[in-house]
């Protein structure tokens, strides 16, 4: 008996249908209760099953912990080691995009990720070299100005306009260091896809079916850097009434984008509790 039909036995139409559709775009709204994570783990256990290589799946998501309690319940369902399957955040999945392909941006290979604290240490540092004031130095203030900045949620204005200098010499000093900082990990990997479309190019013939949970919580680039990666069979599943990363730049207008991005998406909603 195949998987696809034991499957039937076992979850409610809107679930069938969504582990069973693995062709084309696919906006799943996934309410509270509705065995979301069964989805997504049967879904892709069913894409194996069919023969799509495991090299070929991207799955996106956005804690550590998420993507490692998703491929360990893959590797229950199908009983295989899963060496090649991709399950990642999309930050870990930035930095191996990065350690492949950052001389093409003019790195070094062996580059460094600047955590908070580094990057607030750098940010002193150029201030220090660009006679700041200790009074207009506020770090915190500072660094999340320059995430916004650099990830496009906000642009310079009057009041930011003073830190330009700054936010420059800043990336003069990452550079200069051979280190990114969590931003880049993101804004990079964009940066690349679109200045080398031959490197796009491979990464969307390896990447054939892309899958991302928790959709309602990616940010504008996060979309951005999915977007440029999908062909046709992109899966999303999200909530459409909550988001816990609203503090990080979750912009709730990805899941409009997507229907006008991918205009032939099929639309499922999980509402009946598993």
């Amino acid at each position: 008996m195949s998987l696809e039909n034991d499957l039937k036995d076992k979850l409610n139409p809107e679930q069938y249908k969504a582990v069973s559709t693995i062709e084309g775009p696919i906006l799943i709204i996934a309410g509270a209760g509705s065995g979301k994570t069964r989805v997504i783990t049967y879904r892709i256990a069913n894409m194996l099953e069919k023969g799509i290589p495991q090299s070929q799946i991207l799955a996106l998501t956005f804690t550590n912990k998420a993507a490692k309690e998703m491929e360990e319940r893959i590797k229950e369902l199908t009983g295989k080691k899963l060496n090649n399957l991709t399950v990642s955040t999309f930050h870990a999945f930035g930095v191996r995009i990065l350690r492949q392909e950052i001389t093409k941006l003019g790195y070094r290979e062996n580059f460094s990720i600047y955590d908070e604290t580094d990057k607030k240490a750098l940010i002193k540092e150029s201030g220090r070299e660009l006679k700041f004031s200790a009074d207009a130095m506020d770090l915190y203030k500072i660094s999340t100005l320059f995430s916004d900045i650099k990830t496009g949620r906000k642009n310079w204005n009057s009041e930011s306009d003073m830190y330009r200098s700054l936010y420059e010499e800043y990336q003069s000093g990452l550079k200069l260091f051979n280190s990114v900082d969590f931003d880049d990990l993101i804004v990079l990997p964009i940066k690349l896809f679109k200045e080398n479309p031959e490197v796009l190019e491979s990464y969307r013939n390896r990447f054939r079916y892309i899958m991302v949970d928790e959709f309602q919580d990616t940010s504008h680039q996060q979309y951005e850097m999915m977007h440029l990666l999908a062909n046709k069979n992109i899966a999303v599943v999200g909530d459409d009434d909550q988001s816990i990363y609203s503090w990080r730049g979750a912009d709730f207008q990805n899941i409009v984008n997507f229907e006008k991005d991918f205009p032939d998406v099929t639309e499922i909603r999980l509402e009946q509790n598993s």
